[in-house]
């Protein structure tokens, strides 16, 4: 005879927030190079800081989209993400590796943090942070508030 369960399952892995599922899957378009994929992502009013361009700031969804085709594109090798840290449903951390060609045409291999916000599940801004504590302010995270757990890229 069979019992039925008292309790519901209860997994072992918490499903991801929205803000670490829409990262994922901004990020599997760059990892495949579907750059031609990323416009249809981006907010109207998506706000871009870039680690590729030190110190470039893009806003608008059309200026956006031009410049990951005209410089993030060509420049870009791989963006390996090794950290999803999610603080809600719009806001997440990420943390990983940035190989590209700069503008001397030396290779690079930066550990880089990004502070992304979504809205509407659309990319509303992208900040190539320092550290995570300067990703944590660009978001508005307060120092003495402690962040939700991480989560490695390959769960």
């Amino acid at each position: 005879m069979r019992r039925e369960a008292i309790l519901p399952l209860i997994s072992t892995s918490a499903d991801p927030l929205s803000s670490e599922r829409l990262a994922r899957r901004w990020f599997a378009a760059v990892t495949r190079g579907a750059f031609d994929e990323l416009p249809e992502l981006l907010h109207d009013d998506v706000e871009l800081v870039s680690k590729i361009r030190t110190g470039t700031f893009v806003q608008g969804r059309e200026d956006v989209a031009r410049f990951i085709a005209d410089f993030v594109a060509p420049s870009l090798y791989d963006a390996a993400v090794e950290l999803y840290t999610p603080l809600d449903d719009e806001r997440v951390i990420v943390e990983g590796r940035l190989r590209w060609i700069d503008e001397d045409r030396v290779i690079r291999d930066d550990p880089v943090v990004w502070a992304l916000e979504f809205c509407d599940e659309l990319l509303l801004r992208s900040v190539a942070a320092r550290s995570t504590r300067d990703a944590e302010a660009v978001l508005g995270i307060r120092a003495d508030v402690t962040p939700p757990p991480r989560r490695d890229a390959s769960a």
